[in-house]
């Protein structure tokens, strides 16, 4: 099992992120004023960009609500070739929830949000298996409005497409372009949709590593 931080270490005029093993930055984010814009992130010295598409929201208004992707990104490689996407779904249009799916070279991931209070912000992330491959914890205690993440996986291959995510996902939902000065905030989020909770496997963390990819 692979257990990295990802550190917000700028929140004001711009967002930086570093993915951190151990002492070691093994991933950089950097993020423009305007979250729909491009992300650059690099990871294990490859680089990456998240590109807002802005053709899949106005696709959005002409198919029907079960197919809508909200907030859709595509990822490019170092080449600039479109190598993948991430972005909201829902489950069901009622009485239903939200997740998000990150295809990353025609493979699909599924990442549930789950609030658990106290316990904290937990998110699975699931293979096309429907098999549990990683879990991101958010802490409930963040500074100067900047968040961290305990990311879970795997292996390597699983990791940078976590990281991936945490970095939409956090700029998405938590990160708002606005200056804030020295403050200490505590936030709890909690799910009550029981479909949504019973995917969430305490025992998860106890399972060997696997192989690297």
């Amino acid at each position: 099992m692979l257990t990295n931080k990802l550190i917000q270490t700028k929140a004001n005029l711009g967002k930086i992120y570093e993915l951190r093993e151990a002492d070691k930055v093994i991933g950089r984010t950097e993020i423009p004023l305007t979250f729909k814009r491009q992300i650059n992130s690099s990871i294990a010295n490859k680089n990456y960009k998240l590109q807002f598409s802005y053709i899949q929201e106005a696709l959005n208004w002409f198919v029907h609500s079960k197919n809508m992707k909200l907030l859709p990104f595509q990822i490019y490689d170092e080449t600039n070739v479109l190598v993948g996407s991430v972005c909201e779904r829902r489950a069901r249009r009622f009485f239903g929830y939200s997740y998000f799916e990150l295809i990353y070279k025609g493979e699909s991931y599924y990442f549930y949000k789950i609030g658990l209070g106290k316990k904290g912000l937990k998110i699975l992330m699931y293979n096309a298996e429907d098999s549990q491959v990683g879990l991101i914890e958010k802490d409930s205690v963040f500074y100067d409005n900047k968040r961290t993440y305990t990311i879970h996986t795997l292996n390597r291959h699983y990791q940078m497409l976590a990281y991936f995510f945490s970095v939409y996902f956090n700029n998405a939902f938590y990160s708002p372009n606005e200056v804030v000065g020295k403050s200490k905030h505590v936030e709890y989020e909690y799910t009550f949709n029981k479909e949504l909770k019973n995917k969430y496997d305490p025992s998860f963390l106890e399972r060997r590593y696997e192989d690297e990819k």
